[in-house]
C-alpha cells in the first residue's frame, strides 16, 4: 500500500528498504527455505526507509507513515516517537591504499 501511495504521489527514491523484522530480516529468502514453521510466525515488525538526495521527498514519505498505521491493516502497533525525521546518511567505507602512493607529512599551521 505504501509503495503504491508513493508512486501515486510521484515520489521517486534512490532506494526503498523494506524489512520484515522477525520473519526474514536477518537471512532474507534463505529463511523461507528453513522449513516448516517460518510462515507460522505470530507477528513481525515492518521497517521501511527511503534514500533520496531531495529532503522534501523524504519529508513527504514521513507524512505517509502515520496514515498507514492509523488507517492501514488491523493490529498495526509499535509506532512511537512521533513522525520520523529525515537524517543524512553517513557511511564509512574502508579502503586499502598501497603505502607507496601516500606521502606522509606534518604541517604546522599558526593560527
Amino acid at each position: 500500500m505504501l509503495r503504491q501511495r508513493l508512486r501515486d504521489l510521484g515520489l521517486e527514491f534512490e532506494a526503498i528498504l523494506t524489512e520484515f523484522v522477525g520473519a526474514d530480516a536477518t537471512h532474507g529468502p534463505l529463511a523461507l527455505k528453513a522449513g516448516p514453521g517460518v510462515a507460522d510466525i505470530p507477528e513481525i515488525q515492518l521497517r521501511i526507509g527511503v534514500r533520496s538526495p531531495e529532503r522534501a521527498a523524504v519529508e513527504r514519505f514521513t507524512r505517509e507513515i502515520a496514515p498507514l498505521i492509523l488507517n492501514g491493516p488491523p493490529s498495526v502497533t509499535g509506532f512511537a516517537g512521533g513522525r520520523p525525521k529525515p537524517e543524512e546518511i553517513v557511511a564509512y567505507w574502508p579502503a586499502l591504499i598501497d603505502k607507496t602512493v601516500v606521502q606522509p607529512c606534518v604541517e604546522l599551521v599558526d593560527v
